[in-house]
């Protein structure tokens, strides 16, 4: 019989905080639907430029990009943020 995975959490003992950025409404929904399930708070964003002031405000510790995005893609994000 195997033990659960310990349940992962911030150091304030918050639920870890992802931000999902896809353009792709559906795909970001299923993912947003499936990391709640496992207890993350979960923020979406449809664009690029959305990701950049949703992660500016909620300061995620993850986040999930989709590549190929027009306009602002999930490179062009991750050079922003970083």
């Amino acid at each position: 019989m195997t033990s659960p995975a310990p349940e992962l959490r911030r150091r304030d003992g918050t639920p870890p905080r992802v931000l999902v950025v896809d353009d792709e409404q559906m795909l970001t929904d299923l993912l947003a639907m499936a990391l709640r399930m496992e207890g993350w708070d979960v923020r979406t964003a449809a664009s690029g430029f959305d990701a950049l002031a949703v992660a500016r405000d909620y300061g995620p510790d993850a986040l999930v990009l989709d590549i190929m995005m027009p306009g602002l893609d999930g490179m062009g994000v991750l050079q922003r943020l970083r």
